[in-house]
């Protein structure tokens, strides 16, 4: 199933979510109009927690933070999507790739890595892979990879 299909899906569950009678004994008429009928069904928390679920698997498998850590260096911080079974070994190439997007959007003409480690870390919800490390920019051919 592909990722689009995938969301079409979860949008299929929140309207059906949507369907149904609202609690027994409502009756508040000044706002009965404005309320959407269905809005109280026990189906929506359940196709709003299924619509999550697909919206995570569609993202990307790493999501990555980067932080400028004072003259020309950038701290590179990334989680892997835990809802994801594929992707384990892509965290070092995410990693130079986007110190090398770095590199061309503040101008410089390359970079080295400092640091780079790779983890799992504990989360609520289970084990999550997570990386980080430190780029050094440089301009003009101060060496590096």
């Amino acid at each position: 199933m592909t990722q689009r299909n995938l969301v079409y899906f979860a949008l299929a569950l929140c309207l059906i979510g949507c369907q149904g009678p609202g609690p027994s004994g409502y009756s508040n008429s000044s706002i009965e109009g404005s309320i959407p009928p269905g809005f109280y069904s026990a189906k929506l928390p359940i196709s709003a927690v299924i619509g999550v679920a697909i919206h995570y698997l569609y993202k990307d498998n790493w999501s990555v933070e980067e932080t400028k850590t004072g003259g020309d260096r950038f701290h590179l911080a990334m989680k892997k999507n835990i809802l994801r079974e594929n992707g384990d070994s892509e965290a070092g190439m995410i990693f130079k790739r986007r110190a090398a997007e770095i590199t061309v959007e503040q101008g410089y003409d390359g970079y080295r890595i400092m640091e780079y480690s790779e983890g799992i870390q504990s989360t609520a919800f289970g084990a999550q892979r997570v990386a980080q490390g430190v780029i050094e920019c440089y301009k003009g051919t101060g060496g590096g990879k």
